[in-house]
């Protein structure tokens, strides 16, 4: 059947994303040929695409080598696309509150292509404007993967994981699906989730879900720091802060039901003895 002149923009349009997921994708920048061969696609129609998005900073090519990489574009646009929404109005000055309160970092995290979208709030004087990193974590490696996986069923969880790896961060990072399974079930009757040393060494993490109208999660709320920073006697009370402050977004989300974190769940013992 004759492709439709309409359609054929459309068309390019898919093409284009098909090259940034690749490049995404992908462990080390990629040739034309290779992006070509994973595509199923012409040398020249890649080719040509490259060159476009390239004129928008969205790919890089390497004069000398030819490879191409994911552009910086791409990080401007994701940063304008945070602080817009919502969910962002509502949650950076309760975040810049509580970062100023305990006196360490919180984060406001989102489920997105698989992985955690990470929006930070510092403390003063490290921030003078609130929100102001933006972090791209793998889902199965931190403390608001947990708690977000919980709003899924477990085949898709499944699904995710296998599209995405369980590449260790750490030593300590949870690379077996079913011991993910349990922790993401663990979050889900708990309220809460930790990352001990999970996505970096010497750094810990909790989360504590915000909820919408319906009671879904939609989004997290952690806190976190070094080790020595950060230690297991004082999670209790980060957890309340973090339970205290997720609660009073997810009213203005429309949620009215009760507060969901349980911060006598919280075995010192356990986590202490995993850290040593």
């Amino acid at each position: 059947m004759e492709e439709r002149d309409d359609e054929a923009p459309i068309k390019s349009v898919r093409k284009a994303m098909d090259i940034l997921d690749a490049l995404s994708e992908a462990r080390r920048p990629l040739r034309v040929s290779e992006i070509s061969a994973r595509l199923n696609m012409s040398a020249s129609a890649v080719s040509r695409l490259i060159t476009t998005l390239s004129k928008r900073a969205l790919v890089d090519q390497d004069e000398e080598t030819g490879r191409c990489y994911l552009g910086l574009g791409l990080t401007v646009l994701g940063a304008n696309a945070l602080g817009r929404r919502t969910l962002d109005r509502i949650a950076m000055p309760v975040m810049d509150e509580l970062a100023n309160r305990i006196r360490g970092y919180v984060s406001l995290g989102r489920l997105s292509r698989g992985k955690v979208v990470i929006m930070r709030a510092l403390p003063a004087p490290l921030s003078q404007h609130g929100v102001n990193l933006i972090v791209v974590a793998p889902t199965h490696a931190c403390a608001p993967g947990k708690v977000l996986c919980g709003a899924l069923p477990p085949a898709e969880i499944t699904a995710m994981l296998t599209t995405q790896g369980m590449d260790p961060v750490t030593a300590h990072t949870i690379t077996d699906q079913a011991a993910f399974l349990q922790a993401v079930e663990d979050a889900r009757r708990d309220g809460f989730a930790v990352d001990n040393q999970e996505s970096a060494y010497q750094v810990r993490h909790v989360a504590c879900p915000i909820l919408d109208h319906d009671g879904r999660v939609v989004a997290t709320l952690s806190a976190g720091g070094t080790l020595a920073d950060f230690p297991c006697s004082e999670i209790p009370a980060v957890l309340q802060a973090l339970s205290h402050s997720c609660l009073r977004i997810s009213r203005d989300l429309g949620y009215v039901g009760d507060g969901v974190v349980n911060v006598g769940a919280f075995d010192l013992n356990h986590y202490e003895l995993e850290a040593s």
